[in-house]
Formats: C-alpha cells, structure tokens, sequence
C-alpha cells in the first residue's frame, strides 16, 4: 500500500506532534534528537512531516514509504526528508534503533546567506528520494557526530542556540560530502502530476517572492488557474499557496533583520514592500511583534 496526497492532506505534523504520536516527550524546541533507544509506539496512519528529517539506522531494519515510494533501512543506512514529505511506517524488526535529528527550517536561518543551501545539500531536495547504504565507518563518524550534539542539545549558554546551529549546519556539510559520493547510485522520486507542479510552485516562489506575491502571477507561470493552484498545494503541503509565499518572505525578513547592517527601511525595500508600515503590518501579523522588537530582541540575546 502507498501513501497518496489525499487521506494526508488534513494530516501535516510539527516535530511536537509527531513526537506524542511515536510515544516521546516533547520538548518545545524547533530540533529534536533521539537517544538512539528504541521506540515502544509507531502510528499507524500515515502523516506529513513540516519539518526537515535527518535519520542513520543504529541497528534491525524497518519497512517505510517516503511520499509513496517504499524503502528498507537496515544498519547504518541514512535517508532524510524534507517539510511536507508524506511518511508512513509499515513495519520494524525488534531491535530496530534510529538515530534521528528533526529540526526546523527556520532554526537554521541565522546562519544561513542563501536559504536554499539545503536544498543544495543534495539530499533535502523536493526531488530526490534521500537513503543510501553507507560504510561502516562513515556511518560511525556520522554518529558520533549526532551524539556530539544530543550532548550539546542538554547544556545551557549564553550562545547555545548559535552553538546549536553550527553543530548542525556542520553535520549537513559533512554529510553532504559522503551523500555526493554516492551521488551516481541515487534515483529520482516518480512524481506525479501534483507532485511535479507543486515543485515546480516552490520554485518559482524561491526566485520571485521578494517581488511577488500575487497568486495570479504563479498561476500564470504555471499555466493552470489559482483555483486548481490552492487545491495542489493544499493536497501536496496542507498549506495554501498565500502560506508558502508567506513563509518564504518571513524567513528572508527574519534573515536580513540579523544582519546588523539592516534597518526596518532597508529590509521593507528589499522585500518590495511599498512602506515600512505595510512590512511591518505584514510582520506583525505573522510573528506577533514588530520587526523592530525583533531586531532589538537579537541585539540583546
């Protein structure tokens, strides 16, 4: 059986949701690392995930299906999702362990110029089905790492979110580099038609949301009516496409906001916003304070 977009339009999940549905504590932060113990509980139905997957098998296998398309991990495999992958577990030996990193895509952006590095990683791409059989070795160092930061994830500090940050980002990139070897034996997901246009959406948004925000505009360039854009959208991510654009212009806000040589004016231009009122309106209404409370909050963390 494979998952399809309509029974988990309704179903998108956050890291703290997902963790009460496999029977973990939730923590209230935007990542999440597993100890590597077993898990006592899977979900049944399928669900999707709106947050980034980073995953290394400790031991067993376990049978599981990635936006429809069913793989087998077994000891120190590695496979990774990206936000609005549609995940589904179908079975697990008894001794299967994943290690496993869930973080947020917003909780990265600090430290990140251009937001589509991680996509650019190779294996947090919308089309490419990420799982690899590593080395033993490469597996052990990939691991290793992953503790380094569970560790790290239990101090407190003055910079333990930056700290937390670098660790990660470090992890992607070392990662990335053992991924792109293995780079010739990696397939392409079969995407459907919904699948294939909802890519195509995100992609268009990567380039012109800054000047473009009306639906109209994406509708266009895709030659398919805003009607039909809502549905696929919705059916794929279970987020309209005016969310999506939305989230693209927040986390470019957020970005350029960090950037001490920024001001709200420079930041509202550069986002096309005809005033600083309109861009501060706008994220106002999405963060619950100003762009300024914002800028001062950062100086003074």
């Amino acid at each position: 059986m494979e998952i399809t977009g309509t029974p988990l339009a309704n179903t998108t999940r956050n890291i703290s949701t997902t963790l009460s549905m496999f029977g973990l504590q939730e923590q209230g932060l935007p990542y999440f690392i597993s100890e590597g113990v077993p898990v006592m509980m899977y979900p049944e139905e399928g669900f999707r995930a709106d947050y980034y997957i980073y995953a290394i098998c400790l031991s067993g296998t376990a049978s599981l299906s990635l936006n429809g398309e069913k793989i087998t991990i077994k000891k120190d495999d590695f496979f990774a999702a990206i936000p609005s992958t549609a995940i589904r577990v179908f079975g697990h030996s008894a001794h299967f362990k994943l290690k496993i990193l869930l973080f947020e895509r917003a909780f990265l952006l600090k430290n990140i110029s251009d937001t589509r590095q991680l996509e650019q990683l190779g294996f947090f791409s919308y089309d490419t089905l990420a799982h690899m059989e590593m080395e033993r070795k490469e597996a052990a160092f990939l691991k290793q790492k992953l503790d380094d930061i569970g560790k790290k994830s239990k101090t407190e500090g003055l910079f333990h979110d930056t700290i937390m940050q670098s660790l990660i980002i470090n992890l992607l990139f070392e990662t990335a580099e053992i991924y792109f070897r293995y780079k010739g034996e990696k397939h392409k997901k079969a995407l459907s038609g919904e699948d294939l246009l909802f890519l195509k959406f995100m992609k268009l948004v990567q380039f012109h949301f800054k000047a473009e925000r009306r639906l109209e505009f994406y509708a266009d360039q895709l030659f398919i009516s805003s009607k039909y854009l809502i549905e696929v959208c919705k059916k794929v991510s279970g987020k309209t496409p005016g969310t999506l654009i939305a989230e693209a212009l927040l986390a470019e806000a957020r970005l350029l906001l960090a950037l001490p040589e920024q001001n709200i004016s420079t930041v509202s231009t550069a986002l096309h916003y005809g005033s600083v009122a309109a861009f501060s309106k706008f994220f106002r209404k999405h963060t619950g304070m100003s762009p300024s409370a914002f800028k001062n909050g950062l100086a003074k963390g």
